[in-house]
């Protein structure tokens, strides 16, 4: 085919113009849908905390004529914070028929082994014991630590129950009500107790916000989402993979318990009841090395969460919808951030409500200052993350791979 070199199309750089024009369009377009996409996520996870969180102890799901399965709730330790006691405490009063409570500790100086042993003494009637040693299986020193106890549970339902937990009285017979027969674990929504201090509350605004919005979303819609905060499991379906011991390679072993027990047929569920965390100790530093670890954990696992993450966050994609309404609709980009911002934080305020069941603790002036903090940091903890391929979790450092497994660097616990 012969080509017009006189062509002015050619002649005056038109076709390099017009395909950067198409380009920007094209990508205007993209913010624009995704940023569309984003209020349904809103809507979506503010609908399902309604209808999913805080109801009273679903008992309809529990048949009468048939005995409830027997729990065992496995519960690791490493050293004391201020609350560790009232937290433990509150599984020992449990009004569900038939658990067994196993307290993991490492090492035998660690002075969690006398919290424990103080509420044995308290509690002799409830059928408890303290496994002291653990078991190296594997990199993750959890795992390590838990694996005497899982060997030794003798109920077919296994809980998994971080220290910082706290139980409210009927919270194993909530989640046991939704162990339907086709169900294989029942996970609960990470949430934190009120508590004193300006880092308390951005992690109640985090947990209640950004986390409950994209959590409660992904619930929803059937993808994998579970922590290892509070996860009932049943131990068959464990044992069918190897154990807990054969997640001792990767660091997010609760992400794999969930994806093992989906990929043969079984499905999950949400606990009508938030896991609530309730640590003593709370600052900003610490908390936002817990929001980094996440990530990179996130990355390693599901590496398509680095192209899209970043626009879920409230600032960077009201950078992106004012770039997007400019050039399709010619509205002023300043007043579109602006308002973008204004409805987020709404829309978050009446989502931390809902999740919470009832009023904060906080006044609303201490949330936007909460919430502004939380979402203009939250980019730069994302290029933390993504710049960094250390991990450090508890007393070790680690190197993440690709597909979620882990390289010890320093191991500074002997096992």
């Amino acid at each position: 085919m012969n080509t017009r070199v006189d062509s002015p199309w050619y002649a005056s750089g038109d076709f390099a113009m017009s395909t950067l024009i198409y380009t920007i369009h094209g990508f205007a377009v993209f913010f624009f849908v995704f940023w569309c996409g984003m209020w349904c996520v809103h809507l979506i996870a503010f609908i399902w905390s309604h209808w999913k969180l805080n109801k009273k102890v679903n008992t309809k799901m529990v048949d009468p004529e048939v005995p409830l399965p027997g729990v065992s709730i496995i519960k690791p330790l490493v050293g004391v914070d201020p609350n560790l006691y009232s937290n433990l405490e509150t599984f020992f009063t449990s009004t569900y028929p038939k658990f067994e409570l196993l307290f993991c500790v490492q090492e035998k100086t660690d002075p969690a082994i006398k919290i424990v042993q103080d509420l044995l003494d308290k509690y002799p009637h409830v059928d408890a014991r303290l496994c002291i040693g653990g078991e190296k299986v594997g990199i993750n020193p959890k795992i390590n630590n838990m694996q005497p106890a899982y060997s030794s549970a003798k109920h077919e339902l296994v809980l998994i129950s971080d220290s910082g937990i706290r139980m409210k009285d009927d919270t194993l017979m909530d989640m046991v009500s939704f162990m339907g027969e086709n169900v294989g674990l029942v996970h609960q929504m990470p949430f934190v107790c009120d508590r004193s201090g300006f880092a308390a509350i951005i992690e109640k605004v985090y947990f209640g916000t950004s986390h409950a919005r994209i959590y409660l979303t992904a619930d929803c819609v059937g993808i994998n989402c579970p922590t290892g905060m509070s996860a009932l499991m049943r131990k068959k379906l464990l044992d069918e993979s190897g154990g807990i011991k054969a997640f001792g390679c990767y660091l997010a072993e609760d992400y794999f318990f969930a994806k093992s027990i989906t990929d043969r047929g079984w499905k999950i569920s949400i606990s009508s009841q938030p896991a609530w965390q309730n640590s003593g100790f709370c600052d900003i530093p610490g908390f936002q090395a817990r929001i980094s670890r996440w990530a990179k954990l996130r990355f390693a696992m599901v590496p398509p969460t680095i192209l899209l993450e970043p626009f879920t966050e409230c600032m960077m994609l009201g950078i992106c919808a004012a770039f997007s309404t400019r050039i399709l609709f010619m509205w002023d980009p300043i007043v579109v951030f602006l308002v973008h911002l204004l409805i987020w934080c709404i829309i978050d305020w009446f989502l931390l409500r809902s999740v919470q069941n009832g009023s904060v603790s906080f006044t609303k002036f201490e949330f936007v200052l909460a919430w502004l903090f939380r979402e203009t940091t939250a980019p730069f903890l994302f290029i933390h993350a993504l710049f960094s391929q250390s991990i450090q979790w508890r007393q070790g450092l680690y190197r993440l791979h690709w597909g979620g497994l882990v390289e010890e660097i320093s191991p500074k616990v002997k096992l």
